[in-house]
């Protein structure tokens, strides 16, 4: 069940792949998504309580296609790692990731121990090794094939942002810029406009952010809500770019349907 990574051969090509978050719970529309034609779907763990039933039942339904599955987990957490991994998840985002040691860390989780990881040999038993039936080809395929990207969420992640690049393993950095942004103010009262991120400050990490990646072998990755930001992002250098989310696209297309209606 561990297939090629429709997301990294797109990166490794130097092509722009577009993303879709997933919060809402289900495989229908996970489903509809990946028959769209998104290179990546990002199911989220870290903010709803979706459980790995749920999730095994949304990876079965992006097989309708190749577009390839990740899951943004809560936290560093190596058991909850692990446990995704197992279940046969194509790729990991971690948030919050702030030193080159956390990050060295999270690789160890997901790699096994004759590849310099900690990653227990259960697999066998797995989901992602096919039951036991892909057993001898998975941890052939597995090395290569797995997504690792971070998301960097705060002053003290842009500040080891060197540090973090030079980890072998890592294939994209996400910039958080909500989180980057509240990381800068006491109070949301502080921000003006917190909803257009509207901080000369945060300009300046994300541009440092920017310069940075963009100027390492890992790809570089945001967070948008339209296509034309989606446009804007690629045209400065951004590798992975996710214009939308399911609740998004269910909120904005009901209101303009209901809207016309009227």
């Amino acid at each position: 069940m561990f297939r090629d990574n429709r997301l990294k051969r797109k990166l490794s090509a130097g092509e722009t792949a577009h993303g879709c978050w997933v919060f809402l719970e289900g495989g229908d529309g996970v489903e509809i998504l990946s028959l769209v034609g998104f290179d990546a779907l990002i199911v989220d763990h870290e903010h709803i309580g979706a459980d790995f039933k749920t999730l095994i039942a949304q990876m079965r339904a992006a097989q309708a296609t190749d577009t390839t599955m990740l899951l943004r987990v809560p936290s560093d957490d190596p058991v909850y790692i692990s446990r995704a991994l197992d279940a046969g998840i194509e790729g990991i985002i971690v948030p919050t990731v702030e030193t080159a040691e956390q990050l060295r860390q999270i690789i160890a989780t997901c790699q096994y121990r004759p590849h310099g990881g900690k990653r227990g040999v259960g697999y066998p038993e797995s989901r992602a090794a096919d039951w036991s039936m892909a057993e001898l080809d998975y941890p052939k395929l597995y090395r290569d094939r797995l997504a690792i990207g971070v998301l960097i969420e705060t002053r003290k992640g842009v500040e080891n942002i060197d540090e973090i690049l030079a980890v072998e393993g890592l294939d994209f950095v996400m910039i958080g810029t909500g989180d980057l942004a509240a990381d800068l103010v006491d109070d949301f009262e502080d921000l003006a406009a917190y909803g257009s991120y509207d901080n000369a400050e945060l300009d300046r990490l994300v541009a440092t952010l920017e310069e940075k990646v963009n100027a390492s072998p890992v790809a570089l990755a945001g967070v948008v809500r339209s296509p034309e930001k989606a446009k804007a992002l690629a045209a400065r250098g951004y590798d992975f770019v996710t214009l939308t989310a399911d609740i998004w696209l269910l909120i904005d297309g009901a209101r303009r349907a209901l809207e016309a209606a009227r």
